[in-house]
């Protein structure tokens, strides 16, 4: 009992949130970043050419995210801080998050529809970096569809 305890505490302790007001993500995010597919089918599918989609992100002070990953916008999408300075120590998670949806075709071979993602990424340098992740369903493991690496344009 006690050391299931002591580990929730440093779970939380870890994944404690950061003060979004404090970054400097608020504006527009550019980049060409590599797409694997939606699912894995579709992935397999282009036989292992690199396929590269245009990322436009805008991030605003409140934490709204809108723009588009390809062919597709994004919807509902959020700016959440992902972990506190334990979580940082221990390189648990990531900075930040965005979840949200995605609705439309990112390539013109991909799944058409409406998608739940999520985008956990850190600032480094100048650049976010990161993975997009589409969820299939409650108990699907989320599949990375997207390499992230954005600038400022």
């Amino acid at each position: 009992m006690k050391t299931t305890l002591f580990l929730g505490a440093v779970m939380w302790l870890a994944t404690a949130t950061l003060a979004l007001a404090d970054t400097p993500l608020a504006g527009r995010w550019h980049g060409n970043d590599r797409f694997f597919g939606l699912r894995r089918e579709e992935g397999a599918a282009t036989e292992g050419v690199p396929q590269y989609v245009e990322t436009d992100l805008t991030i605003s002070s409140t934490g709204a995210v809108t723009g588009h990953i390809g062919g597709a916008e994004l919807s509902g999408c959020m700016l959440e801080a992902n972990r506190g300075w334990l979580g940082r120590l221990l390189h648990i998670k990531t900075d930040y998050i965005i979840r949200g949806k995605m609705i439309g075709r990112v390539s013109s071979q991909s799944e058409k529809g409406s998608h739940v993602i999520s985008v956990p990424f850190n600032l480094v340098g100048n650049e976010l970096q990161g993975s997009a992740f589409v969820s299939g369903g409650t108990f699907d493991y989320p599949y990375p569809f997207l390499r992230l690496q954005l600038v400022r344009p």
